[in-house]
């Protein structure tokens, strides 16, 4: 889950030819700004803010029920359309520190206007859309918008992929520890990436839809020039969505490796019991039958019968061994050469 963070805004205003950001102004400075030649773009943080909420609500006249959407950090992706406004939300991971955190991210889009919703900065937009716009780099200041939207999506939808390549690499690691030498931390490993897996599928397939909803012209918002856009971002959600597929057969196909090799584990050592108990049973009768106290055993009174009778047990020692090994009971050595070469 995210962190709670202080509330923050950043405000883009900018067009072709010149660009203003500031950290200093308030909501209401941001709505005073001029909305038909420039793209204004009023980045929130704070979700969990209900102060900066209600005052964004009332400066930009947001819907109750969008604002209540926003506070909600458990949304489904979905995308409403209001009398002169677009409201989408969706879940946003990144890899953070070398763990996987999630957000939810809330846009509301007007002529000219964008403002999104989060609970925390991840560094992201900032990053990879904001510094494009400060610098003129790229086109998106020579486009409105909805051209920023999609970027904005897209770069959502790119982290989607960079965070199923990095629990790709742990599944592969864990394959690789497991087919070596499975032990009971790994099913608990397996267990929580399940889980991991499970939940960003749940998150990203409803924003698949959501893709799919605004790429067929359902919702009249983006220009012409910029529909096109909307194909790749369609071809992206289905890479990603076939990966998590992937990863959860991949996880499900690696738990029933590891119940395998945890059965081949117990069988070996049943398998070595049984011949240790076989190999004593023939001993057994042996020192049982010297054991007894008849005094007509003519081997009793002879002065070479203990060592004839341990040359008897050692020679079926060898003999049983020797069968057993035939029969191919000792493939354990192998069965190990074989996993040590798909590792």
């Amino acid at each position: 889950m995210a962190n709670i963070s202080t509330s923050k805004i950043s405000f883009y205003h900018y067009n072709a030819d010149e660009c203003i950001y500031s950290e200093e102004f308030s909501l209401a400075q941001c709505a005073a700004q001029d909305h038909t030649k420039y793209v204004n773009w009023l980045n929130i943080i704070g979700n969990n803010d209900q102060n900066i909420l209600q005052q964004a609500a009332e400066v930009f006249k947001i819907h109750p029920l969008v604002i209540e959407d926003i506070a909600n950090g458990n949304q489904r992706a979905k995308l409403e359309a209001y009398d002169d406004m677009l409201f989408v939300v969706l879940r946003m991971f990144a890899i953070i520190d070398g763990e996987v955190q999630d957000q939810q991210v809330g846009f509301v889009l007007r002529d000219n206007l964008i403002l999104t919703f989060r609970e925390t900065d991840y560094g992201v937009f900032g990053k990879t859309i904001g510094d494009k716009i400060i610098f003129g780099s790229g086109n998106i200041r020579k486009r409105g918008e909805d051209y920023l939207f999609y970027m904005l999506l897209d770069v959502i939808i790119d982290h989607y992929y960079f965070v199923l390549q990095f629990i790709n690499d742990k599944i592969e690691n864990l394959e690789v520890e497991v087919l070596r030498q499975p032990d009971n931390r790994h099913l608990v490993i397996l267990q929580r990436l399940k889980s991991d897996v499970l939940y960003i599928r749940k998150h990203i397939i409803p924003v698949r839809d959501l893709i799919n909803l605004l790429s067929h012209n359902d919702v009249e918002y983006f220009e012409e020039e910029n529909k096109y856009y909307l194909r790749d971002l369609q071809d992206h959600m289905t890479r990603n969505v076939e990966e998590i597929d992937f990863h959860r057969d991949q996880l499900s196909g690696l738990m029933d490796l590891y119940y395998s090799l945890q059965n081949q584990k117990m069988n070996n050592v049943m398998k070595t019991l049984t011949v240790i108990s076989t190999i004593f049973m023939p001993l057994t009768f042996i020192v049982g039958v010297y054991g007894m106290n008849f005094k007509n055993m003519p081997e009793l009174e002879s002065h070479y019968g203990y060592y004839v009778v341990w040359g008897v047990m050692l020679l079926l020692i060898i003999g049983m061994l020797f069968y057993f090994k035939k029969l191919h009971w000792f493939d354990v050595r192998e069965l190990r050469s074989e996993k040590n070469k798909e590792s």
